[in-house]
């Protein structure tokens, strides 16, 4: 939350202040944690874990492809964070972190698959700072992976 502040003084007795108080409001503005690239093919999932990681505190730029995704990287490379589904249309989530990573951008990637961890391996790894999530995610374990990714 962020707070709005408002100072008042008690006068002494010769006029000299005594006391600033400042009284805090709160105005119900929470302050962004960043922005988040949130990578999922499937409707449904990608409203779910834009909602998910809004209420975190995320700024959170929600796509249906890797292609557009990688767009909007180019165009803001400061990103905290990278969440994208493994299994997407024309670019998986793995090549996406690793186009990133060719940009110089050493973004946390968080992939999320039904794939198993060899498939993965298989198609070239998660680059570090990374890991891997297997779906389906929890909500705990999607907030306790997140919060780990960023400290």
């Amino acid at each position: 939350m962020s707070w709005s502040h408002t100072p008042f003084s008690i006068p002494g007795p010769r006029g000299e202040r005594l006391i600033e108080i400042l009284c805090l409001r709160n105005i119900g503005v929470q302050l962004s944690r960043g922005l988040v690239i949130f990578v999922e093919d499937e409707e449904t999932l990608r409203k779910l874990g834009e909602t998910i990681l809004s209420r975190m505190g995320f700024e959170v730029s929600a796509h249906e492809d890797a292609e557009s995704a990688f767009e909007k990287i180019k165009q803001n490379p400061n990103i905290v964070l990278l969440a994208t589904d493994m299994s997407l249309p024309e670019m998986n989530g793995v090549n996406l972190a690793h186009k990133v990573r060719e940009l110089g951008i050493q973004v946390p990637v968080l992939l999320m698959s039904g794939h198993d961890e060899a498939d993965i391996l298989e198609a070239g790894g998660v680059p570090p700072p990374g890991i891997m999530l297997q779906k389906p995610i929890g909500l705990a374990e999607l907030r306790a992976t997140v919060d780990s990714l960023l400290s």
